[in-house]
């Protein structure tokens, strides 16, 4: 009797084997193109790991094979299309660069980045209505937010994508205020359409660049008063960018406040000298002799005095090495402490 059992056993244990491999083998058969999608998307999952190692050993056109081969055998990897699509920016071919973000978006149309990335290409190309549609559906998008704890926080990356989209939209109607031509009606309102986004941009980034610009719209709109007050922000978050102390130098000279011109000027020049910039630094020191001469005419010979002794007490601390002024911490804190004209807040908070 227990022999018997164990034959039944054994022929139950091996005709259920039969007829599971049979059912195996028969959905392969009747799921072949599922299967074979299944194995070829591990294999694309393999050339995009490939391909991510190419990229960040900068062996580009290595990485461009393995995304090319891996989206062959994937092809909804909307990654591996992204990253192809910057490296073909990298190599200046946006025909397809624009391709590939595009085929990236039409699978994962909230991939907000690659649509702002998409927009920059399309305004390097000229298309810049395109562009500001392409920022707008970012402004606009209103994704589900997930927030893992020291991992993942989508609504913090959703604000940080909708400033940078602000900001790039200002860039992009600034140049059309540029391409309005002599229209000056035209133009105008395009830097104020430009100036709006950088606002919002600023309330969202509030970063060097975005105050700098908005600095910038507002002095080409003649807005002194604005155009001081952010050039000022923008001095305070990154106070050794030349920029914004040789625009701000501008607009005083304009405004006839020509010791605080004098002032920027100089700083203006010494953070250029500091990076060897030595055609820029002429031009900006032939301007502030100019911004000097009307000083002395202006000013008593007491003042132009000790203007020139603060040139030579400045001067005898400026050392040079190879070519290049070095900034030491007496310089670094002159240029971070001296916001003597961004201190004065009565003259730039008028109109804000």
């Amino acid at each position: 009797m227990y022999k018997l059992k164990k034959i039944l056993h054994s022929t139950t244990t091996k005709i259920v084997s039969i007829v599971l491999l049979l059912a195996f083998l028969g959905s392969i058969f009747l799921y072949f193109d599922f299967y074979k999608r299944q194995i070829n998307k591990i294999r694309g999952y393999y050339w995009v790991y490939q391909g991510d190692r190419a990229y960040k050993k900068l062996d580009l056109q290595k990485a461009v094979n393995c995304y090319e081969h891996a989206i062959k055998l994937h092809p909804k990897h909307y990654r591996a299309m992204y990253n192809l699509a910057n490296i073909y920016v990298v190599y200046e071919d946006y025909y397809s660069a624009l391709k590939n973000y595009e085929k990236a978006l039409e699978i994962k149309p909230d991939f907000e980045v690659a649509r702002i990335d998409y927009a920059i290409i399309l305004s390097q190309t000229y298309e810049i209505d395109r562009a500001i549609e392409e920022y707008q559906k970012v402004i606009e998008n209103k994704p589900g937010f997930i927030k893992i704890p020291f991992l993942v926080d989508s609504k913090k990356s959703y604000k940080h994508n909708r400033g940078v989209a602000y900001y790039n939209m200002g860039l992009a109607y600034r140049t059309k205020s540029m391409m309005a031509g002599l229209n000056s009606t035209i133009k105008r309102a395009y830097l104020k359409k430009a100036s709006s986004s950088y606002e919002k941009a600023t309330e969202i980034l509030n970063s060097y660049n975005s105050n700098y610009n908005l600095g910038l719209i507002h002095q080409l709109l003649k807005n002194p008063m604005q155009a001081g007050y952010y050039y000022c922000k923008a001095m305070e978050l990154s106070p050794l960018e030349y920029e914004s102390h040789f625009n701000l130098a501008v607009l005083l000279n304009d405004m006839k406040e020509y010791e605080g011109a004098s002032s920027e000027f100089k700083k203006a020049g010494l953070l250029l000298d500091s990076i060897g910039d030595n055609t820029k630094t002429t031009y900006i020191y032939n301007v502030l002799s100019n911004v000097n001469q009307k000083i002395a005419i202006n000013a008593t010979n007491d003042y132009y005095k000790k203007i020139k002794e603060k040139e030579e007490e400045a001067s005898s601390r400026q050392k040079y090495k190879a070519g290049k002024l070095v900034l030491d911490d007496s310089s670094d804190e002159e240029l971070i402490e001296n916001f003597s004209i961004c201190a004065n807040k009565e003259l730039f908070m008028g109109d804000i």
